[in-house]
């Protein structure tokens, strides 16, 4: 009886450990592993077992955890006394839209043992969700062509995931920094991309919006050169000649199209790191990322008579310690 009575506080208690079947998984891998289950000092109860994938992000220095999905492994099931071990294999699909893990978005799995009339035992693991092929492969061949990551590259924002490169030479070209977000299609992968340009006599930096559409021939292995001379090609188009950069519709992207007019696509559904920047955004993302706004270089928008403004996110309030 006295056991019985410290187990339901937790002491001597069954105990749960998960296990990974990797440290990390590409994004839209499944992820796999087992969970493993020691016996305490009485039977128990175990109305459900479960896994819940979290996200921990740094936003303007302060740490907010955010629960993203809760993934059920098993339900109703006996945990015998000590020296009982049980280990329940699970995999589960990561939701689209979820963010890469950098120094900026972490991401943990709590493990869940709910104990009928007792403390529930849980379990933390770190899990590292790593860039999807292609973009990795496009991140390589930045680098190659000496565009190094800055410190803060991988922070979201209202518009997905964003990485931020910096030229680590003089490439010949009054690049000061490029920004991009990643929009994945079956046939090609497409680059949001904005250009911190160096301008005029004073060298002010002045922010061009463009895009880049990568085809799958050149993500393929062994393109690695021609990618990075492909990309630092459209890079310096861009950046010698600002004044003819296409026109981008952002509101294309949101609203099931993207790119230039004419095209269609899946949505937001491709866009990495949209679907967590909607967990810590909420109504405020939801009415800054209306379909009214359009992404486009400065001069663009000029034509078109609209000017563009500095929007100022706040996603403060979320305090949540994982």
């Amino acid at each position: 009886m006295f056991k019985k009575l410290m187990a339901k506080f937790g002491v001597g208690a069954a105990t749960v450990d998960l296990q990974l079947d990797a440290p990390g998984f590409r994004l839209g891998e499944k992820v796999t592993g087992v969970v493993r289950i020691e016996g305490g000092n009485v039977e128990q109860r175990i109305s459900e077992l479960s896994a819940v994938l979290l996200m921990r992000v740094n936003v303007r220095g302060q740490e907010v955890t955010r629960q993203v999905q809760v993934y059920p492994i098993s339900r109703q099931f006996t945990v015998q006394p000590k020296p009982f071990v049980q280990e329940i294999p699970f995999s589960f699909d990561m939701p689209d839209g979820l963010a890469m893990s950098t120094p900026a978005v972490q991401f943990a799995l709590q493990t869940k043992l709910d104990v009928e009339m007792a403390l529930d035992p849980t379990d933390f693991d770190r899990l590292d969700i790593l860039p999807p092929e292609r973009v990795e492969r496009v991140l390589r061949a930045f680098d190659r062509a000496n565009l190094r990551q800055k410190a803060d590259s991988g922070k979201l924002t209202p518009y997905g995931q964003e990485f931020a490169f910096f030229p680590a030479v003089d490439l010949g070209i009054p690049l000061k920094e490029l920004e991009v977000i990643f929009f994945s299609t079956p046939d090609e992968l497409r680059m949001l991309v904005e250009l911190d340009l160096a301008s005029g006599f004073l060298r002010r930096e002045k922010e061009y919006k463009a895009e880049i559409v990568v085809p799958n021939e050149l993500l393929a292995a062994g393109q690695e050169e021609e990618l990075s001379r492909y990309l630092l090609a459209k890079i310096r188009d861009y950046a010698n000649n600002p004044q003819a950069i296409p026109y981008v519709q952002l509101s294309a992207y949101q609203q099931g199209h993207y790119g230039h007019h004419g095209h269609r696509g899946s949505g937001m559904g491709g866009m990495i790191g949209g679907m967590a920047a909607g967990l810590l955004g909420g109504m405020l993302l939801g009415e800054l990322m209306s379909p009214d706004e359009e992404m486009a270089s400065d001069d663009a928008q000029e034509e078109h008579g609209s000017e563009e403004e500095e929007a100022d996110f706040d996603f403060g309030g979320f305090d949540d310690e994982l």
